[in-house]
């Protein structure tokens, strides 16, 4: 009677037990503390100031933010958060970046389009200081991204579609350039930890520039079952586009141009934004896919890393205007 009685008591609690594990499994995964991540609207559209194709937002004096409005030809800016947008005058064509130089106090931007590179003293103001079509004898083609180094002001700016990133410290000043090994289309360039990083689109490619004057370099490839390339796509079908790649709070972010109508009728969301601890976790990826703090359907483009908060430029690729704007993602 007892072994009867203790052979139906072990079945009632191995039953048990299964359903407890059962109920387990159906329960949504517990997030890491270290990814509880959220992003809110920044810079919203609204009125006469609606973005369309921002891709890029860069900070001033004074907490002075500057959007860079890609498809409507202009920068609009602000003096403070809580300020009401302005459009600049400037008169510009597809601009993609904007960098403030508190040494001489000038703007530094890719006037893409124009095949150009200003300066500017005021946002308010039409009046362009300097401008060159070309540095260190290399013409600019279609110029993106621009940055200056906060530890020495430098200024450096890239070509996408050769791979020559430039330095220099005004218009006309102490120019150099270096062709980068990026293989293929690059978008932009970042500093990060007292280092400058070519970031290579179309390879998925991160490249430290080791020595500037040796032209040493240190190159990253991102993992890529793939096996092919594109200045965009999705991640199935040319795995890793690089916009752009920033290290921020500990973290490496990075940005693709993945969008519907280069995706190829696969997931033009998946892998569009991710985070990863090191550069060597990008090359094995060894990274977290977080792309669910981007809208469906948004392209991620510029990142900037300002008073310890992380900004992100989206735009609608196939409908521009159409939810484009600038994130701040943030912790919680």
């Amino acid at each position: 009677m007892i072994h009867i009685f203790s052979i139906r008591f072990l079945l009632i609690l191995s039953i048990s037990l299964f359903l407890m594990g059962v109920g387990r499994a159906e329960q949504p995964p517990i997030t890491p503390p270290e990814l509880r991540l959220k992003a809110t609207e920044y810079v919203p559209v609204a009125d006469d100031t609606a973005l369309r194709w921002p891709t890029h937002i860069a900070f001033g004096p004074e907490g002075q933010e500057i959007v860079t409005d890609l498809k409507n030809n202009r920068f609009v800016f602000r003096d403070r958060p809580d300020a009401p947008l302005q459009v600049s005058p400037l008169e510009v064509r597809g601009p993609h970046s904007v960098a403030y130089n508190p040494t001489d106090k000038l703007y530094y931007a890719n006037d893409t389009e124009n095949q150009r590179i200003i300066a500017f003293a005021d946002l308010g103001e039409k009046t362009i200081v300097a401008e060159t079509k070309e540095i260190a004898g290399i013409p600019l083609a279609r110029p993106h991204d621009i940055v200056v180094d906060p530890e020495t002001n430098w200024i450096y700016a890239i070509n996408p579609n050769c791979g020559h990133v430039f330095r220099f410290s005004a218009i006309g000043e102490n120019e150099s350039a270096l062709k980068v090994p990026v293989q293929g289309y690059a978008r932009s360039i970042t500093f990060a930890n007292g280092k400058l990083y070519a970031i290579g689109s179309a390879k998925g490619r991160v490249v430290e520039i080791v020595d500037w004057d040796a032209g040493e370099f240190k190159i990253y490839d991102s993992h890529d079952p793939s096996g092919r390339g594109g200045a965009a796509g999705s991640w199935t079908r040319t795995g890793l586009v690089l916009n752009d790649a920033e290290f921020f709070d500990g973290w490496w972010y990075a940005t693709s141009y993945f969008t519907k109508a280069y995706a190829g009728g696969h997931d033009h969301d998946e892998h569009k934004l991710i985070r990863f601890k090191t550069l060597d976790d990008l090359t094995t990826g060894n990274w977290s896919d977080i792309s669910n703090l981007v809208p469906s359907g948004m392209t991620p483009y510029y990142l900037t890393v300002n008073g310890g908060k992380l900004y992100l430029a989206i735009f609608n690729h196939e409908s521009p205007g159409n939810g484009d704007g600038i994130l701040q993602i943030e912790s919680h």
